[in-house]
């Protein structure tokens, strides 16, 4: 239950972060948009991981 609850607000978050990279992309530079994506691919690699650690404890325990 806690690892669903721990995805939600990861997906939360991540949403959060890509409307924020799309409300600053009209006005700053390259660098710091390349800046926030990367920020954005590095989400996204951690929300993954959540969900892969969380699969693999409902196999062994369930």
């Amino acid at each position: 239950m806690s690892i669903l609850i721990i995805s939600i607000l990861t997906m939360i978050a991540l949403l959060f972060l890509v409307v924020q990279l799309l409300k600053v992309n009209q006005t700053s530079g390259f660098l710091k948009i390349l800046r926030d994506l990367m920020i954005v691919i590095l989400s996204l690699g951690l929300t993954f991981l959540v969900f892969y650690v969380g699969y693999r404890l409902m196999r062994v325990f369930l």
